[in-house]
């Protein structure tokens, strides 16, 4: 039977949920399935967080990550600031928080910030909510205020924001590549074999919606979280998917060696067309350099995602040593997530 959730539960779900909305992919799914206006207003190609710095200043350090802005349609300067909390159980102040942290976003910004008459942005609140009970805070300001006469009506506060329900969200009329449908699909399942069979397609899901980044993200979310409110029984499933995982692991590794020595081979047969040893030569060393380097890079493309794999580029380039990429290999192994990966490797060539 699918029990609650308890407290030692929630900070490895908050973790988990933070992974990914700090995504682009995941902040756009979900704002399309809120409000699908939205699509002809904004341009989601701008999406981008705003400075952890700031976020924590005016926020607190629980709101890192989930401050994102966007830029509307054919405006120079217009844009929307997006703020997403995550709710497990019901607060029936949500409305008067997310007022309170829009005021504290909109008095932290500065003059640059604004437009050029000195309009503030607007500030879209979204409240992201996983509990069992539906859910049945107010979700307006003006809906938690006592009655006033009529003529006051006007001076009373108000401020909605859009709520996002997993647990009775409908992924059949979201589209297949949805992240947020396939969030809501795992948070829906009822018994073990429910979720046991949604891990069965999530690979083949991840690779069809072309979602890499974001495997590593499910895949700990699902054995840190999900499985543990199974029991035994799912802990059983947490040790069935991580030697899974070991084993796509080292088929990435064969598969990456095979294709790193088919590229050496390429490199020798063209020293050997021109017939000059020195080419033959500095086409093997090039040979191994480009072939281990391409092998890291399908590595993290797989482990960590696109995002990841781009910022390793000028890096891998500027590496001469085979030792040192060989080095950036074992930390797509050893890290357990991308910012952990891309700070590992910076230490290692010394950037």
């Amino acid at each position: 039977m699918h029990e609650k959730p308890n407290l030692a539960e929630r900070p490895k779900h908050d973790a988990s949920y933070k992974s990914f909305f700090a995504k682009r992919r995941t902040v756009a799914d979900t704002l399309g399935a809120l409000a699908l206006g939205l699509k002809g207003a904004v341009d989601f190609d701008t999406l981008e967080r705003m400075p952890a710095s700031f976020v924590t200043e005016h926020l607190g350090r629980r709101h890192a990550d989930m401050l994102w802005k966007i830029r509307t349609v054919n405006q120079e300067w217009l844009y929307l600031l997006v703020l997403i909390e995550f709710q497990s159980t019901i607060d029936r102040r949500m409305a008067l928080r997310m007022m309170n942290y829009a005021g504290g976003i909109w008095m932290g910004l500065g003059e640059d910030d604004l437009g050029p008459g000195g309009e503030y942005p607007s500030v879209l609140p979204v409240v992201v909510y996983n509990g069992e009970q539906r859910w049945n805070a107010a979700t307006d300001v003006r809906d938690l205020l006592a009655p006033v006469p009529e003529q006051l009506l006007g001076t009373q506060p108000r401020h909605p924001y859009l709520l996002m329900e997993l647990q009775t969200l409908d992924s059949s009329t979201l589209p297949y590549s949805s992240v947020l449908s396939m969030i809501a699909k795992l948070e829906q399942a009822r018994s073990l074999e429910q979720l046991e069979a949604l891990v069965a397609t999530l690979a083949d899901w991840v690779e069809r919606a072309e979602a890499e980044e974001l495997l590593d993200s499910f895949r700990e979310w699902i054995s840190q979280v999900l499985v543990q409110r199974h029991g035994p029984a799912g802990r059983a499933l947490e040790l069935k998917i991580r030697n899974e995982e070991e084993a796509r692991m080292t088929t990435l590794i064969e598969r990456a060696r095979q294709w790193g020595e088919e590229l050496n081979q390429h490199w020798l047969e063209k020293g050997i067309e021109e017939g000059i040893e020195k080419g033959i030569e500095e086409g093997l060393e090039r040979g191994r350099l480009e072939g281990e380097r391409a092998i890291v890079y399908r590595l993290v493309v797989r482990r960590f995602g696109p995002g990841a794999a781009e910022q390793l580029v000028p890096v891998l380039d500027a590496i001469t040593d085979p030792e040192l990429v060989a080095a950036v290999a074992d930390a797509v192994v050893e890290c357990q997530t991308a910012a952990e990966f891309i700070g590992r490797v910076k230490e290692v060539v010394g950037r």
